[in-house]
């Protein structure tokens, strides 16, 4: 006989108290002492784990377990033997094994290609959002000034440090916060999530002892999260981020020591010019399907009702009217279009009537 934690009556309360321990953690780490704040965030890894394996309502399953990697990235990046090898070597070497929990995590959870946002989107906008990267990377330079990953230029270690860059910080980074995280926040915490999300993004720059690169980096990814939910890619954002840091560390240590450095303000300015454009082209679309996708509460209420008074989960639902766990959470927490062939199969998988599940207005 298996045992389950229930659903805490308050469970979003609980999401959050799990990102103030991990602020507190970042903080120890940074400012206090780094073996209290790895230790606490080894006890908070062994509790987000079996927290994962105890809950009973997926949707506070799926963002517990998905919230194992936050804890994990800083035991990675501070655990590794790292201080003998060139700085530029640290990001393949952690992102590695991130990457391969981050799969353990999406295969556990059942999470589709699609709601990742591994998919191209609108190709042609999702490239141009990449000049965002240009002023972005400019500006947090102005706030963190750190030294170059290599004292002298030569565009071969430029092109192998980019490249490093974009898929080791880029890449990664955007998956696990706007690929993972994001999609299982949208059940757990509804309009709530991408805040969420963009704080535990933030707080994990917390090493850089920066208030305002604190700031700065939760407003960045509160608009990459924006871009991620209206244009259902992370491609841009990949790009965007990966850009970011090839000018905060290759590029701009570099301008600010040598004013014949090929890098002009207007070039800056373009970039953001560009990337502005591209946003607000991905947010009219966004408007313009917002009708169409509009989610039925009412719905999903009923739904939610009929399930808990048959005494059954979301995954024995899923497995009675053959649709996947995560719509099924997405329709009862209103985060998703409820259409009739939805209704039928809930229904038949509930052993009701349609109507039942259908309220009519009032």
């Amino acid at each position: 006989m298996s045992f389950r934690l229930p659903a805490p009556p308050r469970a979003s309360l609980v999401l959050w108290g799990y990102l103030l321990l991990i602020t507190l953690a970042e903080v120890l780490t940074a400012a206090i002492s780094p073996h209290v704040g790895l230790t606490l965030h080894a006890l908070l890894l062994v509790g987000l784990v079996l927290h994962g394996a105890l809950a009973r309502e997926v949707p506070w399953r799926n963002m517990v377990l998905a919230l194992t990697l936050a804890p994990l990235i800083r035991l990675l990046s501070l655990s590794l033997p790292l201080t003998r090898l060139p700085q530029i070597a640290w990001y393949p070497i952690v992102s590695a094994p991130l990457l391969l929990a981050a799969w353990v995590v999406i295969r556990q959870i059942g999470v589709a290609r699609r709601e990742l946002g591994l998919t191209l989107g609108n190709l042609p906008l999702q490239l141009v959002l990449t000049g965002a990267g240009l002023a972005l990377g400019a500006v947090e330079y102005a706030i963190l000034q750190p030294k170059a990953l290599f004292a002298t230029f030569s565009w071969g270690a430029f092109l192998v440090a980019a490249l490093i860059l974009l898929v080791a910080t880029g890449f990664t980074e955007e998956l696990l916060f706007r690929g993972l995280l994001q999609t299982v926040a949208r059940p757990a915490l509804g309009r709530q999530a991408i805040v969420y999300v963009s704080l535990l993004f933030a707080v994990l720059h917390v090493g850089y002892l920066s208030l305002v690169d604190v700031v700065f980096v939760f407003a960045v990814g509160w608009a990459f999260g924006f871009i991620v939910r209206m244009g259902g890619s992370i491609l841009g954002v990949t790009l965007a981020h990966g850009l970011t840091n090839i000018m905060l560390f290759l590029v701009m240590p570099h301008v600010a020591s040598d004013p014949t450095f090929p890098l002009r303000p207007w070039m800056v300015w373009a970039g953001v010019e560009i990337w502005v454009i591209a946003a607000g082209v991905l947010l009219l679309h966004s408007w313009a399907r917002r009708p169409l996708d509009a989610p039925q509460a009412p719905q999903g209420a009923a739904i939610r009702a009929a399930r808990r008074g048959a005494g059954i989960t979301y995954t024995e639902l899923a497995q009675r009217c053959g649709l996947s766990v995560r719509l099924l959470a997405e329709i009862e927490h209103g985060l998703a279009p409820l259409e009739a062939e939805h209704v039928r199969r809930i229904a038949a998988g509930l052993g009701v009537a349609p109507g039942a599940l259908a309220p009519t207005a009032a």
